[in-house]
């Protein structure tokens, strides 16, 4: 098993929370789990493998992260975008999971 190598460059803070991502077109729609998000990004899991590169629409469930009392959730993104930066899959997994890193896209207000 590989040993975890911390490579963002910012704090990382732990959020589960559903999402809904689709490519910038809209035409393939995918549905997952954030796992943990930092200034710079998010990590989630999925169904469906993503490319590098693949830019995303995503939008996630405050209202979830809400009732769900996270504080860890704060500073996480609602919407926007996010460019692909890696997906492997999830060993063991049937039906075949995938965790994916995302790097937003754009400043954020």
């Amino acid at each position: 098993m590989r040993e975890f190598v911390e490579q963002r460059q910012t704090q990382r803070f732990v959020c589960e929370s559903p999402l809904v991502c689709s490519d910038i077109d809209g035409v393939n729609v995918y549905s997952g789990r954030s796992t943990n998000h930092c200034k710079r990004g998010f990590a989630f899991i999925t169904h469906a493998p993503l490319k590098f590169g693949t830019t995303l629409y995503f939008r996630t469930d405050s209202f979830a992260q809400q009732r769900f009392g996270d504080s860890s959730c704060r500073g996480m993104r609602g919407m926007g975008l996010a460019q692909v930066r890696w997906c492997h899959p999830v060993a063991d997994r049937d039906p075949a999971v995938y965790r994916v890193g995302a790097e937003y896209l754009g400043p954020y207000p």
